[in-house]
């Protein structure tokens, strides 16, 4: 038989996604809706909420101005009219100006950007009008850390509009300057350092593994490392969700082993541990754990090694939080799908599947589906020990319970049912198809316990997909076959079509051996 587990990494929810893509318009320029600009500055006194459409014309011709002073002014009026709400109505105002190539020039010559904060559709215009590239190479050669961190916000949000402007900056040599400076991070101020950190973040968003940006992230995760040794809780969140991004699907592709010791993994693991951290850090710091036991079987020793599972089962299993017991039993059940001695580990560590078998009755769908592949991977190397450990927590009554109801989503079910058969599997003592079921005591103890009635009570759900009814038929023909009379035989009728199953699974035989039946 052909055994497959599965490891995954874990995507962001759309919720964190925007939560994350936060574009914030203003670092040093904090405006009022009622302040009066024109001090002296050669421009006509007025409200900064006022400033256009109203005198458009006036900030046209200081932009093209000679005066370089006047020049200057017109743009800090910009920026500060642009630090107002309803920013998507004011970015709609300034691009009417049909003022960007005057900006990109002043940008050349003076290094202070306006802060694109709009929406998907401003980027597009700035973008089309060739800011991108200059403010790289103005970030690449100046001096200033205030306008180098000013740039690298703007940067940082352009990126976060999506792949396609993420792709143009990063193929513009983004990344070199960003890394530079976490490189020297002693050398900067902390707002710097975090708005680099946060920008090299939104870099790597939605980059995968098998995408041909992903070589060109790459070289950010050894940085990103070293930033999560910072005691910034900033910093770290944003660190770990770049960390997270470069390794998404690196599960389909674990040649990449981009950890390389158990030293990082020991960092996260201890920031789980401190309780002063908000969940805000903590998901982050999570979801990068996941992403490393996803990989290859070197990264999944060094989680097991930091000692992340007995954290994992003390504190976050349990947790209220419902994205953090999600996270945590998807990082279980990727560890669970690694080796011998790994899956060992997840099975022997204290409480660990006594927290796992009670998320089967959790409320959440998907944390009663990690719970159910952490089950499918533990048994999937078919080894006897490993499914006696398995089969000595209270396994069967939520699995019984999710077979008969019918509202249980396929997906459950059929990691379920491939649980099953992974014990199932080991028990045979013959391989002769189908056995006789006195030779395979775990199929006698799980008829016992009522399994038949609710194979055969999921086996008539309505809507059940094709595929899961195969293999409850299958499962049926090969080990619990001579239990379908006795059940017939109770003189109960319990509205099963016990007789037309039978039917068809007397005409089927499945070959078990060397073909990847269920």
């Amino acid at each position: 038989m052909t055994y497959q587990t599965e490891k995954s990494t874990a995507e962001e929810d759309s919720d964190i996604i925007e939560f994350l893509n936060r574009k914030l318009a203003n670092l040093t320029v904090n405006s009022d809706a009622t302040e009066v600009l024109g001090n002296n500055d050669g421009l006509p006194v007025c409200e900064v909420s006022t400033l256009l459409p109203q005198y458009s014309q006036v900030i046209i011709s200081a932009l093209h101005s000679k005066n370089t002073g006047l020049r200057l002014a017109a743009v800090i009026r910009l920026r500060k009219y642009l630090s107002l709400q309803n920013v998507d109505e004011r970015v709609d105002n300034v691009l009417a100006l049909n003022i960007i190539p005057l900006l990109i020039n002043f940008l050349e010559n003076f290094g202070d950007p306006l802060l694109q904060a709009g929406s998907t559709k401003h980027t597009e215009a700035l973008v089309a009008g060739g800011v991108t590239e200059h403010l790289i190479k103005v970030l690449s050669t100046s001096n200033n850390v205030e306008v180098q961190t000013q740039i690298i916000w703007a940067l940082g949000n352009i990126a976060g509009d999506g792949a396609v402007f993420r792709d143009i900056i990063l193929s513009a040599g983004v990344l070199d300057p960003l890394l530079y400076i976490l490189s020297n991070y002693k050398t900067y101020d902390y707002m710097a350092v975090r708005i680099t950190v946060w920008a090299t973040a939104n870099m790597c968003r939605g980059c995968r593994c098998s995408d041909p940006s992903w070589s060109l992230i790459t070289p950010a995760f050894p940085i990103l490392a070293n930033m999560v040794q910072l005691n910034d809780a900033e910093i770290i969140s944003d660190a770990c969700w770049g960390m997270s991004r470069i390794l998404n699907g690196t599960h389909k592709h674990r040649e990449h082993a981009l950890v390389s010791d158990s030293s990082l993994c020991r960092r996260l693991v201890d920031l789980l541990s401190e309780e002063s951290l908000t969940s805000a850090v903590h998901l982050p710091v999570l979801r990068t754990l996941v992403n490393i036991a996803s990989g290859a079987e070197k990264q999944t020793q060094a989680v097991i090694d930091s000692g992340a599972l007995t954290v994992l089962t003390t504190s976050y299993l349990s947790t209220k939080n419902l994205t953090l017991r999600r996270d945590a039993c998807l990082a279980v059940s990727n560890v669970a799908a690694g080796t011998y001695c790994q899956v060992n580990a997840v099975l022997n560590e204290k409480n660990l599947m006594e927290n796992v078998v009670a998320l089967l009755w959790d409320d959440d769908v998907k944390v009663v589906k990690e719970a159910c592949w952490v089950l499918s991977n533990s048994t999937s190397l078919h080894d006897s020990g490993h499914i006696n450990l398995i089969l000595h927590y209270d396994i069967l009554t939520p699995l019984l319970h999710h077979l008969r109801n019918s509202s249980t989503p396929q997906e459950i079910m059929n990691k379920l049912i491939d649980t099953l058969i992974n014990i199932l599997s080991v028990g045979d003592i013959s391989s002769s198809s189908p056995p006789p079921s006195s030779q395979n005591a775990y199929a006698d103890q799980l008829a016992a316990s009522g399994l038949v009635d609710a194979l055969l009570t999921a086996y008539n759900h309505q809507g059940l997909l094709e595929t899961i009814r195969e293999k409850i038929r299958g499962l049926l023909e090969r080990w619990f076959y001579g239990y379908l009379h006795r059940e017939q035989g109770n003189g109960e009728d319990d509205g099963l079509d016990i007789a037309s199953i039978e039917e068809r699974v007397g005409r089927l035989r499945i070959n078990m051996e060397g073909v990847d039946v269920f």
